[in-house]
């Protein structure tokens, strides 16, 4: 809680990003199981839950700049859960890299993390937990080590923010 309030107190551009139990945020069973933030020096990730949770949704109708990948993913989580959209979108990077590059197959964060940081795979032990048959079915992510959880999630979003810089 303290380190979400440092951030917003900082007003500096944030990137974050949630993992979800389903791709879509629209049925009964869809949840947030966690939540990275990175400002590029620091990053973070938490269990989706109390205090973390609420001092998030004040982060989010701030007015710090935000960064995002695919950012109607985390909007549409967020409408879900506070009733409200992500205030003060500054950047997509999935977006500009179809600006930048339009080519099939190169806009994954995954990949362009490798292309412009040369980030190695980091994904692999995670892909199967998050996987599901359809994008309102439950994926499998509960069942990940915490500890692996958010070392993934916070990597998604310290590399968010660093990807964002280079565009």
């Amino acid at each position: 809680v303290i380190l979400i309030k440092q951030v917003q107190e900082r007003g500096k551009p944030i990137a974050f990003d949630y993992e979800t139990n389903t791709l879509k945020p629209d049925s009964r069973i869809a949840q947030i199981v966690s939540c990275s933030v990175s400002d590029g020096k620091e990053t973070f990730a938490f269990p989706w839950y109390g205090k973390a949770r609420d001092a998030m949704g004040e982060l989010l109708r701030s007015r710090v700049p935000k960064y995002g990948w695919n950012v109607k993913f985390e909007d549409r989580w967020t409408r879900k859960e506070f009733g409200f959209g992500v205030r003060n979108w500054q950047w997509d990077g999935m977006l500009a890299t179809h600006v930048l590059d339009n080519r099939a197959s190169i806009c994954s964060l995954k990949f362009q993390s490798f292309v412009l940081l040369g980030q190695e795979s980091y994904d692999d032990h995670i892909k199967p937990f998050l996987k599901s048959k359809d994008s309102n079915s439950l994926n499998r992510i509960k069942q990940l080590d915490l500890k692996q959880l958010l070392t993934y999630n916070s990597l998604d979003a310290l590399l968010e923010w660093k990807i964002a810089k280079i565009q």
